[in-house]
């Protein structure tokens, strides 16, 4: 009996373990608290285009937590289930999405016609 709960706590641990340091999925990355104060001085075309760069920016920066994502967890085999973690991409992913957000707010207010 003592070994059977031995092997179940092993498993248990070994479960347990193997998510251990996994990259964050991109849909999880919330934005960042950003003022739109230095979009204030945009014009609506500007803030157009900066939304198109933004948005652009953003779909590269999934991109790249997804292949993280998959590099992880092809690490996590041979490694017995230690992952890579986030990476830069995570915090400028972070970032990017809120700044999304202040130009967003900024369109709105300038009452702009915003790609979005």
């Amino acid at each position: 009996m003592k070994q059977l709960l031995k092997r179940h706590t092993f498993l248990i641990f070994v479960f347990t373990i193997s998510c251990y340091n996994n990259p964050t999925p991109p849909s999880e990355i919330t934005g960042a608290q950003i003022s739109g104060l230095q979009y204030e001085r945009f014009d609506c075309e500007t803030l157009n285009d900066e939304i198109i760069f933004l948005e652009n920016r953003e779909k590269e920066l999934i991109i790249a937590q997804e292949n993280r994502i998959k590099e992880s967890d092809s690490q996590q085999w041979w490694t017995e289930g230690s992952g890579k973690g986030d990476g830069i991409e995570a915090s400028e992913l972070h970032r990017i999405k809120g700044e999304i957000v202040a130009v967003r707010r900024v369109l709105q207010k300038k009452e702009c016609n915003g790609s979005k």
